[in-house]
C-alpha cells in the first residue's frame, strides 16, 4: 500500500474550492512543511515528501489560482515535478521544461477551472495566469510586500 496523504492538509484545502472562499483566498495561501529541520537535504529531495506532494497534487491541482505569489509556496509545489540533483546548467533546463509541462497539463487547467467557479473574467484569468508566469519568471512579487 502506497503513501497516503494525511486527511487535515485535504480537509483544509478542499474549504478553499467553496466559491464564496475561493472568492476571498485567491492568491492569499502559502503552504510549507514541517519536521525535516534535522535533515540537511532539500526538502525536494526527500522521497517521503515528495510523494506527499504528488499525492497532494493529485487531489488539490489548484496552486496558481489560490497560492501566494508573494511567498515561496507555488515555487516550493513546483520544484518536486522537476528532478533533483541536478547540475545548474541541466537544472535550468529540465525545469523550465517541466514547469512548463506541469503548468499546461495540471497548473493553468485548474486555474481556469477555479475561475470558472467563481465567474472571473476573461480579463481577471488572464491578469492570473500572467502573474503565474511573471512569478516563476521573476521568483517571488516583493513589490506588494
Amino acid at each position: 500500500m502506497g503513501y497516503v496523504v494525511p486527511t487535515f492538509p485535504l480537509s483544509v484545502l478542499s474549504k478553499l474550492l467553496d466559491p464564496g472562499a475561493a472568492l476571498r483566498f485567491c492568491e492569499r495561501v502559502d503552504i510549507c512543511v514541517h519536521g525535516y529541520d534535522e535533515d540537511a537535504r532539500e526538502l525536494n529531495e526527500l522521497p517521503e515528501v515528495r510523494d506527499f506532494i504528488y499525492k497532494l497534487d493529485d487531489k488539490f491541482p489548484y496552486w496558481c489560482y489560490f497560492l501566494s505569489k508573494l511567498a515561496a509556496g507555488l515555487m516550493f509545489i513546483l520544484s518536486y515535478f522537476c528532478p533533483p540533483h541536478l547540475a545548474p546548467d541541466a537544472r535550468d533546463r529540465i525545469w523550465k521544461e517541466r514547469i512548463a509541462e506541469y503548468l499546461t497539463r495540471r497548473g493553468f487547467p485548474a486555474l481556469n477551472h477555479s475561475c470558472g467557479t467563481i465567474g472571473c473574467s476573461g480579463s481577471e484569468i488572464k491578469r492570473l495566469t500572467d502573474r503565474v508566469a511573471e512569478y516563476i519568471v521573476n521568483g517571488v512579487d516583493h513589490s506588494e510586500a
